[in-house]
């Protein structure tokens, strides 16, 4: 069962739930994705991506993105190189962050920050831990 993502009387049509697990032997990573399918957009994206963010992070005690389609994969997870491709990352203990515009993902600053939360996702892997 999904998480609750209803936030401001904005609540998804539909909410898919995939398990991605890598395939090599010994894997100890997996990660939960949700898809959301709206059939009108949240007036206050920004805030509902927040909103989605906590609840998330809430679910699994764990470090979570957001992410344009098809930037998911387990050896460029929070890395420089997927930086661009995600638009949104919080962890426990910290404030959600959702990038203001897409120019924004181009930038040096929004590097270190996927970054930040990249270690944090490394030490949650290496510990055994979920992701989502």
């Amino acid at each position: 069962m999904p998480p609750n993502f209803e936030f401001g009387g904005t609540a998804p049509a539909e909410v898919q739930t995939y398990l991605l697990e890598r395939d090599d032997p010994g894997s100890y990573a997996w990660v939960t994705e949700y898809d959301l399918v709206f059939d009108e957009l949240p007036a206050d994206l920004d805030a509902y991506l927040v909103h989605c963010l906590g609840v998330a992070c809430a679910a699994g005690d764990s470090v979570v993105w957001l992410g344009f389609e098809g930037s998911f994969h387990f050896d460029n997870v929070l890395t420089d190189a997927i930086a661009p491709q995600i638009y949104g990352v919080g962890a426990p203990g910290r404030e959600p962050v959702v990038a203001p515009d897409l120019e924004t993902l181009k930038t040096p600053a929004w590097r270190l920050i996927i970054r930040s939360f990249g270690s944090r996702f490394q030490g949650y892997s290496a510990a055994g831990d979920q992701r989502s």
